[in-house]
């Protein structure tokens, strides 16, 4: 696997930034929407460092177990200094669990990530038990000024079909599920049933540093740090700092919108 590819340089960034700023508060409506089981199993698959799994922790039934599952290591021992004890290297397809082993299963922002979404939502399904339930949340469509200008910033520094390429390799169905029908139509072809769908708007407000540090972490930032040559990574985080100072005055705030789907294992 190419390094840029790998989470575990993000960890901590992540959770210091992007958890607090952009994916609690959709992780507490996935984890609210779907429903917790009384004292049952729940797996939270990609669970980063743990913001979904934790949520699921405080809302849940005493004798609730959950369950955080990542390929990353680092992001898994973030989430095991925020008290996650029932941790797990691993993905989808390939889940180390039994059929039937959970009553609910969480995934957030996971999706787009997985090679083959049709293969992974299947083993999903089969460690579901009957009438289990599968929540899932995938970002809508929306763009900002700000992220169209940090990447018009990294396209001057770096080959444009080539940051394509490296963002398709790790996000390869992001685009796909901006549209919430095709998330619908990958639930229903995996045989869930009941399937609800939700769209909801997020407001996302901080300074201009730490959206640097964030977009310093994204797929296309690592690829250009481990592609571009002697100094041209720290000129191009100063080109892209010093135009984001010039346009925007802190802090920023921007808008994305997101959809949440559940499903119910017949």
């Amino acid at each position: 696997m190419h390094s840029f590819l790998c989470y575990d340089s993000a960890a901590a960034d992540h959770d210091r930034l992007a958890v607090p700023a952009v994916f609690a508060e959709p992780a507490l409506d996935l984890v609210a929407r779907t429903g917790l089981p009384a004292a049952g199993r729940i797996l939270d698959i990609g669970t980063g460092t743990g913001i979904a799994a934790r949520l699921a922790i405080e809302l849940a039934h005493p004798g609730t177990i959950v369950v955080g599952l990542d390929p990353s290591l680092e992001m898994l021992r973030v989430a095991r200094s925020h008290d996650l004890l029932c941790l797990a290297v691993g993905s989808a397809p390939g889940l180390p669990y039994p059929d039937a082993a959970f009553d609910l299963v969480l995934a957030n922002f996971v999706l787009s990530h997985l090679t083959s979404y049709r293969t992974a939502l299947l083993d999903i399904v089969r460690v579901l038990r009957t009438g289990g339930k599968l929540g899932m949340t995938a970002w809508g469509a929306s763009q900002n000024e700000f992220r169209e200008l940090w990447q018009a910033v990294a396209e001057a520094f770096g080959d444009k079909e080539a940051l394509h390429t490296a963002t398709q390799a790790a996000v390869p169905w992001e685009d796909w599920f901006t549209d919430a029908g095709h998330l619908q139509e990958a639930f229903e072809d995996a045989g869930l049933i009941g399937v609800e769908m939700h769209s909801t708007q997020y407001t996302t407000r901080m300074t201009i540093a730490d959206f640097l540090a964030l977009r310093d972490n994204s797929i296309q930032a690592r690829f250009m740090r481990q592609t571009l040559e002697g100094r041209q990574w720290e000129e191009f985080r100063q080109a892209v700092s010093a135009e984001f100072h010039r346009r925007f005055t802190n802090p920023i705030e921007y808008v994305r919108d997101a959809h949440i789907a559940i499903g119910a294992r017949p």
